[in-house]
């Protein structure tokens, strides 16, 4: 089945440009081709906190090396209340007590000293993990509104040696941090330091708050989702008057990374995530374009008041004022087009789902979140789709790789032939990518480290109203591209956890001797 016929995102002003976009196609018709481990200590109060209506969040941090594991090393571990992570008063004062993590993301010095850079919520944590075993924290760029309950959402990115973090407080800034000072910084005498770099922020094209930004490193483009932006024609790159409350800015961070220009804006774009690429793959029509893939948290076709959102796009964004929808696809049984990265060949593309597990498990969704119906009894299978885009403009659904596990999943990244994920409750999870005669990707479960295994094995299935938020817990994002081959992890509540995949087979924490 092939899409329709190729759309265009149509330049409104300098920088300001329109979707224009019509009704998506849906890809629903396609068939589908397709030793319990050591108890943990504190299970036991687990299960007292739980009988008294209270989370896993009151517990202490969950130390490494941890019991469900399999071809994987723990190497080190920073809680969050040690790098500067803070609590948010008022209703998640409890949730948030140590201080919680949100994403991920990692740079290497010229010198080759490798680094974490940590959303949390209390700004962006900086640890030194060139011996990880020994991760240092050498301070934070502090929060633009400590407290404020935006902090529970930031995500980093980088370009050449400035990172880039944002967050849903509105009326903040766009951080810039300077890395290039990092190899010459001690460790942090507390976990209160402030990151001696030098700091910079940026607010171009009426930028008010976000949920996510992807840097193409290679073409020096950022991509930020999500953006709350202002109101007044005058004051936004969208030239509107009323901006929606979810649209894309695109920064040419090549001039001046410190205070890029606007290179485009688009308004009452749903996305949620992005992955952008110079194109590489077998589609030679688009090699060495800008491919960029969406995933559309937010669909913009439903009737007002549907929130959820299946759709993933496909963007030649080469010409940033006339950007073109190659491709606009909802796979079967999808329900939120949250995250996605391609293999390396740049041939399939894998989707994650942040929510279908829920769905399975008997909850429904009002307009922004979701409730339980019923008694949920099934055992839902946390998912990863699966799709062929050898033709970038004819996406072809393949299957939905269904792991052992129970959990939500969260982000994710693929390096080489293999996916690591960070998947809340269950932790890190590594896919091995493999192929058929054909060259059809299929998928298999290679190693894992759960990260916090008090939590029961199915948390979907607590019939609890006041704990859903329990399932949202555990590992956020994952970093796993160093040279070294170290991979680091944030875990919202235990911290952030250094590891690599171990030399040999090998189960529980003896991995980790």
């Amino acid at each position: 089945m092939r899409t329709q016929r190729p759309s265009r995102l149509r330049q409104m002003s300098a920088v300001g440009v329109a979707l224009g976009v019509t009704a998506g196609f849906a890809m629903s018709g396609m068939a589908l081709a397709h030793d319990r481990h050591d108890v943990d200590p504190d299970a036991l109060a687990l299960e007292i906190v739980q009988s008294q209506g209270d989370g896993i969040e009151t517990l202490p941090v969950a130390k490494g090396p941890f019991p469900d594991t399999e071809n994987m090393r723990f190497l080190g571990q920073v809680a969050p209340e040690a790098m500067g992570a803070l609590p948010i008063p008022g209703a998640f004062a409890d949730t948030t007590a140590k201080g919680i993590l949100n994403d991920i993301w990692g740079w290497t010095s010229p010198a080759g000293e490798e680094y974490a850079l940590v959303g949390s919520t209390g700004g962006m944590a900086v640890v030194r993990v060139t011996d990880p075993g020994n991760p240092e924290f050498l301070g934070s760029l502090e929060s633009q509104a400590p407290g404020n309950i935006g902090n529970l959402w930031g995500d980093v990115g980088v370009f050449e040696n400035f990172a880039y973090y944002t967050s849903e407080i509105v009326g903040s800034e766009i951080d810039v941090v300077d890395l290039s000072v990092l190899d010459g910084l001690a460790p942090a005498s507390s976990p209160d330091t402030v990151l001696p770099a030098p700091t910079f922020r940026f607010s171009t094209g009426g930028y008010l708050s976000a949920h996510n930004i992807q840097v193409n490193e290679d073409t020096g483009f950022a991509y930020v989702a999500g953006v709350r932006l202002e109101p007044g024609a005058a004051n936004n790159a969208c030239g509107l008057d009323v901006p929606p409350r979810f649209n894309t800015l695109i920064y040419d961070l090549n001039t001046d990374p410190t205070n890029p220009d606007v290179a485009a804006c688009l308004p009452d774009i749903g996305e949620h995530d992005f992955y952008p690429v110079v194109y590489d793959g077998p589609d030679t029509r688009f090699q060495g374009r800008e491919i960029v893939f969406v995933f559309d948290g937010r669909d913009r076709i439903p009737p007002v008041g549907e929130r959820i959102g299946g759709f993933t796009e496909i963007w030649d964004a080469t010409d940033k004022n006339n950007i073109e929808v190659l491709a606009r696809f909802r796979v079967p049984e999808l329900v939120f087009s949250h995250a996605g990265w391609t293999t390396e060949e740049q041939d399939f593309l894998f989707i994650n789902d942040e929510l279908d597990e829920l769905v399975a498990a008997g909850w429904a969704f009002t307009e922004f979140f979701a409730q339980p119906v019923d008694d949920p009894t099934k055992k839902p299978s946390t998912g990863t789709y699966i799709v062929d885009i050898r033709e970038l403009d004819n996406p072809v659904f393949v299957e939905r790789f269904n792991h052992s596990t129970a959990s939500l999943d969260h982000n994710f990244i693929v390096k080489d032939d293999k996916i690591y994920q960070a998947n809340y409750t269950s932790g890190t999870r590594v896919l091995q990518i493999e192929r058929d005669a054909a060259g059809t990707v299929s998928l298999s479960e290679f190693a894992h480290m759960d990260t916090e295994p008090r939590l029961p094995k199915n948390i979907l299935n607590l019939n609890q109203e006041d704990k859903f938020g329990t399932a949202f817990l555990g590992q956020w994002g994952i970093f796993p591209l160093f040279d070294s081959g170290t991979i680091v992890a944030s875990d919202r509540n235990n911290g952030l956890i250094v590891m690599r995949l171990s030399d040999a087979p090998c189960k529980g924490i003896r991995c980790s001797r």
